[in-house]
């Protein structure tokens, strides 16, 4: 990774400032200290990292130990993401997971004593064995820990996975539809109750705790993915390095970033503008499509979103247009349907 980073190096300018760093999964946790001081330093000799950087690493709740955490917070690490999924060992095992309600509920207090103001976990509703009272439990345990942010996704059945072969073969239900909608729309009842804002479909921040990292992202904003199937994207063009562990590495110490890549067409660069800004509280500007993309695609993008505003999906407050509680629950089928072919 190092190496690919000395390689990378042209990707950002000699002036650029890095203010986010993520370290994500795979399971960063299984490097040491020693290991993971090493990337930041090496990265720090290429650019310049921002004093207020916000520098986040990804860990599983059955890796966290106080003395590691500690470890962190004094080699740099600012912000702590655990994947917890659910506080109930059923819905745990359902996912195949190996750490327990028990050991989920630790991490978060070792987190906390280490000296961490910063976390952020992962949960998942619509999973088998879920009901909307062990959902709200959940929630209510995730408050009583004092979680600075929330990622919340709808379970997504991969094909390939012991969960889809399970699903398939009717040995695991999944709830209803409606069950999942009601789940989401407690959530977001929770979150305001909590002083959670609800900046992102799938996430939900306290005051002052966005994720910087993944909003660049939602904006758009050139990024540099390290490591073998690492997207990166430079504002015109996606890059992803190959899958293979093995023929990564080789091909990066033979010199090469083993990496395949998409030149972005406009359509490709107006889709991905609607598809990322309508998923955030602060919606798409029609302002900045007249600005930035051809006549007919404001024209044909504001033709579109009337039927969406009469039936209360879209809102549009001072050319800002954002989809309602409504509209979020079949945000897949608006966004693609505002899409330029």
């Amino acid at each position: 990774m190092c190496k690919e980073l000395v390689l990378q190096k042209g990707f950002f300018s000699d002036t650029t400032t890095i203010n986010t760093i993520y370290f994500g999964g795979g399971t960063p946790s299984v490097l040491s200290i020693h290991e993971i001081k090493t990337v930041l330093h090496t990265i720090a000799t290429l650019w310049t990292i921002s004093e207020d950087a916000e520098i986040t690493f990804e860990c599983n709740p059955d890796d966290i130990t106080k003395e590691y955490c500690q470890e962190l917070l004094h080699i740099g690490i600012n912000r702590i993401s655990v994947g917890i999924q659910s506080f109930f060992d059923k819905e745990l095992l359902a996912l195949n997971r190996r750490h327990t309600a028990k050991q989920a509920i630790s991490a978060i207090q070792l987190i906390k004593d280490s000296g961490f103001k910063n976390c952020t976990i992962d949960v998942i509703y619509g999973l088998p064995l879920q009901t909307l009272a062990t959902w709200k439990k959940t929630l209510e345990i995730a408050a009583d820990l004092s979680i600075q942010h929330i990622s919340a996704y709808a379970l997504g059945v991969e094909e390939k996975t012991a969960l889809y072969s399970f699903v398939s073969k009717g040995k695991i239900i999944l709830p209803q539809e409606q069950t999942i909608i009601e789940q989401f729309t407690y959530l977001t009842e929770w979150a305001q109750k909590n002083n959670f804002e609800h900046y992102e479909i799938s996430n939900f921040a306290k005051p002052g705790f966005y994720s910087q990292h993944n909003s660049l992202y939602w904006e758009q904003k050139p990024y540099l993915g390290i490591g073998a199937s690492a997207h990166s994207y430079d504002g015109n063009v996606r890059y992803w390095n190959i899958a293979h562990n093995k023929k990564y590495i080789s091909s990066i110490f033979q010199g090469n970033i083993p990496h395949n890549q998409e030149k972005l067409t406009l359509s490709d660069t107006f889709n991905e503008y609607i598809m990322t800004g309508l998923r955030t509280k602060k919606g798409v500007s029609c302002t900045y499509i007249k600005k930035t993309f051809p006549n007919n695609y404001f024209v044909t993008f504001t033709s579109q979103i009337k039927t969406y505003k009469k039936q209360g999906l879209l809102t549009e407050t001072n050319g800002a247009v954002q989809l309602t509680q409504k509209g979020i629950c079949i945000s897949n089928t608006i966004i693609s349907d505002l899409f330029i072919v």
